[in-house]
């Protein structure tokens, strides 16, 4: 008797490291401000079409950095952008588009994490930006990109 084994869209419950399939490698180390994507290759792909993206940033650096999550889709024009979510303005009818990004902010001496997930079904590559303004002074930011289904 055989046994259906999903290959393309497949729920999952845990998360799973787009970096690093089955492992735990950080998906950037960061030591000074990461360029925006712009090649098709450049990112990580999403992992078997999931749809959130789990991301955990651990910053030793001594200077604010911002992160921005962007995402990848070839039928949609083959560019690359930022991702954005609609919020409401609380009047009960304006929706405004907020890009999805995240500042980090840290003390010489403190590590700080920073987790959040977002939605991002649809996208085939996810990457992310970092600016602070040129080289960090000490320490790094790693930052880890995970997906699931649920």
């Amino acid at each position: 008797m055989s046994t259906h084994v999903y290959t393309a869209g497949a729920r999952t419950r845990n998360v799973v490291n787009i970096a690093n399939p089955g492992g735990t490698s950080a998906a950037y180390t960061l030591t000074a401000d990461q360029a925006a994507p712009a090649l098709a290759t450049d990112g990580y792909k999403n992992f078997r079409s999931q749809k959130m993206l789990h991301v955990l940033a651990k910053s030793t650096a001594n200077q604010t950095m911002t992160i921005t999550v962007y995402a990848y889709n070839s039928s949609l024009g083959g560019a690359w952008a930022p991702l954005s979510m609609p919020i409401s303005q609380g009047d009960g009818n304006a929706m405004v588009f907020k890009e999805i990004s995240h500042q980090i902010a840290v003390g010489n001496v403190t590590t700080q994490y920073i987790r959040f997930a977002i939605p991002i079904e649809g996208a085939e590559r996810i990457a992310i930006q970092a600016t602070k303004g040129g080289t960090i002074g000490a320490g790094q930011v790693d930052i880890y990109l995970g997906v699931n289904t649920i």
